[in-house]
């Protein structure tokens, strides 16, 4: 992802980019990476939900481009205040995975000293076709986070928990108070769920797969071609 945001911050001719991913829900972000150094002051900033120019592109999924921050409202300037860093032109577009958006990449400046040109729509439309590749590494980044985080939980908990069920209350619970989001929530239900059914004998693992498989066969029929199962 790195390598590839340094690629994204050449082709637009800006002088950092930045990767911010939701948190949570509710429409908030975090900072995951830079082209300038992720550092602990950036880590633990939080966007609220809707809050500065990236929360705006992310609740209403449409690009933007600001030639003077300090000309517009909706800049959150916390992020600045916390690094030392002074944003003047910005540019923020969605990332959109394969089922919902992802988060925001955040062109910021030119490369030199002030004033700076306004990044152009020739810019924007760079930017949209590299967020692409982007929002997919982002998107795999949190599936594999949630994965680990449940893996982990469920060692811990098969050490504690003296019987099958409450091992699987534990864990249900854990995911349903956990922070995770909808979609990869009801994708960790789904691999509960089928661990179960596979684990319960070999009638109900042949069931499963026959009930998987009539699933897909309806999602290609939908999509026209191959499903979104990966099983």
């Amino acid at each position: 992802m790195d390598e590839l945001l340094q690629t994204a911050n050449q082709a637009v001719n800006s002088a950092v980019a930045s990767v911010l991913v939701r948190d949570g829900d509710l429409g908030g972000l975090r900072f995951l990476t830079a082209t300038s150094g992720v550092t602990e002051e950036l880590l633990a900033l939080r966007l609220p939900p809707g809050a500065g120019i990236a929360g705006l592109v992310f609740s209403t999924q449409q690009p933007m481009a600001v030639a003077d921050v300090a000309q517009e409202g909706s800049f959150w300037s916390e992020a600045d205040k916390r690094t030392g860093f002074k944003t003047v032109t910005l540019l923020a577009t969605p990332l959109r995975g394969e089922n919902d958006l992802v988060g925001v990449l955040e062109f910021v400046n030119r490369p030199g000293e002030p004033p700076y040109p306004p990044f152009t729509p020739a810019e924007m439309d760079r930017a949209a076709r590299l967020a692409e590749p982007i929002a997919r590494l982002v998107e795999a980044y949190e599936i594999a986070q949630v994965v680990e985080s449940l893996f982990n939980f469920s060692i811990r908990t098969s050490l504690t928990a003296k019987t099958h069920t409450q091992r699987q209350e534990a864990e249900r619970e854990w995911l349903a108070t956990s922070n995770v989001g909808g979609a990869h929530r009801d994708l960790l239900t789904i691999w509960l769920a089928l661990r179960d059914i596979v684990n319960s004998g070999d009638a109900e693992r042949k069931l499963c797969l026959e009930l998987l498989e009539s699933v897909e066969r309806f999602a290609q029929s939908k999509s026209g071609g191959l499903g979104q199962f990966g099983f």
